[in-house]
Protein backbone atom coordinates (compact mmCIF):
# COMPACT_ATOMS: atom_id res chain seq x y z
CA UNK A 1 0.00 0.00 0.00
CA UNK A 2 2.83 2.47 -0.70
CA UNK A 3 1.65 5.54 -2.25
CA UNK A 4 2.85 5.34 -5.76
CA UNK A 5 1.61 8.94 -6.99
CA UNK A 6 -0.28 11.37 -5.90
CA UNK A 7 -2.40 13.17 -8.80
CA UNK A 8 -4.60 16.28 -8.53
CA UNK A 9 -6.12 19.50 -10.45
CA UNK A 10 -2.62 20.87 -10.79
CA UNK A 11 -0.49 17.99 -11.84
CA UNK A 12 -3.35 17.47 -15.25
CA UNK A 13 -2.34 21.86 -15.47
CA UNK A 14 0.77 21.41 -16.25
CA UNK A 15 1.47 23.15 -12.42
CA UNK A 16 3.40 21.32 -9.77
CA UNK A 17 2.69 18.38 -8.45
CA UNK A 18 2.29 19.48 -4.96
CA UNK A 19 4.12 22.25 -5.19
CA UNK A 20 5.81 22.75 -1.31
CA UNK A 21 3.14 20.67 0.13
CA UNK A 22 4.50 17.61 1.77
CA UNK A 23 3.37 14.11 2.04
CA UNK A 24 3.02 11.81 5.49
CA UNK A 25 2.11 8.71 5.44
CA UNK A 26 1.30 6.49 8.72
CA UNK A 27 -0.31 3.55 10.08
CA UNK A 28 -3.17 3.25 12.69
CA UNK A 29 -5.02 0.42 14.48
CA UNK A 30 -8.14 -0.50 16.51
CA UNK A 31 -6.20 -2.81 18.82
CA UNK A 32 -7.91 -5.40 20.29
CA UNK A 33 -6.56 -7.03 23.68
CA UNK A 34 -7.35 -11.32 24.73
CA UNK A 35 -10.80 -9.72 26.16
CA UNK A 36 -11.77 -8.07 23.00
CA UNK A 37 -10.92 -4.31 24.95
CA UNK A 38 -9.91 -1.35 22.18
CA UNK A 39 -7.06 0.52 22.82
CA UNK A 40 -6.95 3.92 22.60
CA UNK A 41 -4.17 6.91 23.23
CA UNK A 42 -5.30 9.56 25.64
CA UNK A 43 -3.43 12.96 25.35
CA UNK A 44 -3.72 14.21 28.40
CA UNK A 45 -2.47 17.81 27.76
CA UNK A 46 -5.21 18.52 25.20
CA UNK A 47 -7.95 15.75 26.46
CA UNK A 48 -8.57 14.09 23.63
CA UNK A 49 -8.63 10.29 22.56
CA UNK A 50 -7.18 8.61 19.76
CA UNK A 51 -6.51 5.18 18.11
CA UNK A 52 -2.62 3.68 18.30
CA UNK A 53 -0.57 4.71 15.45
CA UNK A 54 1.75 7.47 13.54
CA UNK A 55 4.21 8.15 11.01
CA UNK A 56 6.19 5.72 8.87
CA UNK A 57 9.61 6.82 8.96
CA UNK A 58 12.49 7.31 6.26
CA UNK A 59 13.09 4.06 4.57
CA UNK A 60 10.65 2.35 6.67
CA UNK A 61 8.43 -0.10 4.84
CA UNK A 62 4.25 -0.70 6.53
CA UNK A 63 4.76 -3.26 8.16
CA UNK A 64 7.68 -2.49 10.37
CA UNK A 65 5.93 1.16 10.82
CA UNK A 66 3.07 -0.71 12.08
CA UNK A 67 4.74 -3.03 14.63
CA UNK A 68 7.15 -0.40 16.09
CA UNK A 69 3.75 1.90 15.77
CA UNK A 70 2.10 -0.46 18.12
CA UNK A 71 4.91 -1.07 20.55
CA UNK A 72 5.60 1.78 21.33
CA UNK A 73 1.79 3.19 21.85
CA UNK A 74 0.17 -0.03 23.24
CA UNK A 75 3.90 -1.42 24.17
CA UNK A 76 2.07 -4.65 22.78
CA UNK A 77 3.21 -6.82 20.18
CA UNK A 78 -0.12 -7.16 17.61
CA UNK A 79 -1.05 -9.57 14.24
CA UNK A 80 -3.32 -7.74 11.83
CA UNK A 81 -6.94 -9.12 11.62
CA UNK A 82 -7.48 -7.08 8.58
CA UNK A 83 -7.51 -4.46 6.45
CA UNK A 84 -9.68 -1.24 7.03
CA UNK A 85 -8.72 1.04 4.14
CA UNK A 86 -6.69 4.35 3.89
CA UNK A 87 -7.42 7.76 5.40
CA UNK A 88 -6.39 10.55 2.98
CA UNK A 89 -6.08 14.17 5.16
CA UNK A 90 -5.58 17.33 3.33
CA UNK A 91 -4.34 20.07 6.04
CA UNK A 92 -4.22 22.77 4.36
CA UNK A 93 -2.81 25.03 7.36
CA UNK A 94 0.29 23.26 7.24
CA UNK A 95 0.30 22.15 3.41
CA UNK A 96 0.60 18.07 4.42
CA UNK A 97 -0.95 15.43 2.77
CA UNK A 98 -1.30 12.80 5.19
CA UNK A 99 -2.11 9.43 4.29
CA UNK A 100 -2.76 6.79 7.04
CA UNK A 101 -3.12 2.68 6.22
CA UNK A 102 -6.00 1.72 8.56
CA UNK A 103 -6.22 -1.75 10.11
CA UNK A 104 -7.53 -4.35 12.95
CA UNK A 105 -5.17 -5.85 14.94
CA UNK A 106 -5.25 -8.36 17.95
CA UNK A 107 -2.69 -8.38 21.02
CA UNK A 108 -0.19 -11.40 21.17
CA UNK A 109 2.33 -9.92 23.81
CA UNK A 110 1.63 -7.67 26.21
CA UNK A 111 4.59 -5.30 27.17
CA UNK A 112 5.41 -1.86 28.22
CA UNK A 113 4.97 1.54 26.34
CA UNK A 114 7.96 3.13 24.08
CA UNK A 115 6.52 6.51 23.93
CA UNK A 116 8.84 9.23 22.22
CA UNK A 117 10.08 12.38 24.28
CA UNK A 118 7.04 14.78 22.79
CA UNK A 119 4.23 11.99 23.40
CA UNK A 120 5.32 12.06 27.13
CA UNK A 121 5.66 15.99 27.23
CA UNK A 122 2.23 15.84 26.02
CA UNK A 123 0.86 13.16 28.84
CA UNK A 124 -0.12 10.42 26.24
CA UNK A 125 -1.28 7.60 28.27
CA UNK A 126 -3.20 3.77 27.11
CA UNK A 127 -6.58 3.02 28.03
CA UNK A 128 -8.32 0.24 26.99
CA UNK A 129 -12.44 0.45 26.74
CA UNK A 130 -14.76 -2.52 26.28
CA UNK A 131 -17.52 -1.21 24.41
CA UNK A 132 -16.65 -0.02 20.73
CA UNK A 133 -19.44 2.90 20.95
CA UNK A 134 -17.80 3.85 24.16
CA UNK A 135 -14.71 4.09 22.12
CA UNK A 136 -16.21 6.23 19.34
CA UNK A 137 -17.69 8.90 21.70
CA UNK A 138 -14.51 9.30 23.22
CA UNK A 139 -13.27 10.44 20.45
CA UNK A 140 -15.51 12.20 19.24
CA UNK A 141 -15.73 13.98 22.57
CA UNK A 142 -12.82 16.30 22.19
CA UNK A 143 -13.74 19.67 21.85
CA UNK A 144 -9.82 20.65 21.68
CA UNK A 145 -9.67 23.39 19.26
CA UNK A 146 -6.21 22.44 18.39
CA UNK A 147 -5.87 22.06 14.75
CA UNK A 148 -4.04 18.68 14.49
CA UNK A 149 -6.88 17.22 17.15
CA UNK A 150 -10.21 18.47 14.47
CA UNK A 151 -8.34 15.69 11.98
CA UNK A 152 -7.72 13.21 14.77
CA UNK A 153 -11.32 13.58 16.00
CA UNK A 154 -13.01 13.05 12.07
CA UNK A 155 -9.97 10.49 11.03
CA UNK A 156 -10.61 7.88 13.86
CA UNK A 157 -14.12 8.26 14.87
CA UNK A 158 -14.08 7.18 10.42
CA UNK A 159 -11.58 4.37 11.29
CA UNK A 160 -13.81 3.01 14.46
CA UNK A 161 -17.43 3.24 12.68
CA UNK A 162 -15.51 1.18 9.81
CA UNK A 163 -14.55 -1.74 12.20
CA UNK A 164 -17.55 -1.48 13.97
CA UNK A 165 -19.59 -2.34 10.59
CA UNK A 166 -17.07 -4.84 9.91
CA UNK A 167 -16.44 -6.79 13.39
CA UNK A 168 -19.37 -6.06 15.73
CA UNK A 169 -22.83 -7.39 15.04
CA UNK A 170 -25.65 -5.17 14.06
CA UNK A 171 -27.16 -3.15 17.29
CA UNK A 172 -24.36 -4.22 19.48
CA UNK A 173 -21.64 -2.11 20.71
CA UNK A 174 -19.98 -4.54 22.91
CA UNK A 175 -17.33 -5.68 21.30
CA UNK A 176 -18.52 -9.22 22.82
CA UNK A 177 -20.41 -8.92 19.48
CA UNK A 178 -17.44 -9.41 17.41
CA UNK A 179 -18.20 -10.96 13.83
Amino acid sequence: MDLIKYVSDQTLDGNSELGDWNIRQAVRAVVLDMDNRIALMHIGKFNVYKLPGGGIDNMENIEAAFQREMLEETGCEVKKIRELGVVIEKRDEWKLVQVSYCYVAKVVKIGDLQLTTEEIAEDFSLHWVSDIGEAVKLVESSGSKRYDDKYIKIRDSAILQKAKNLFFKDHSNSTDGLK
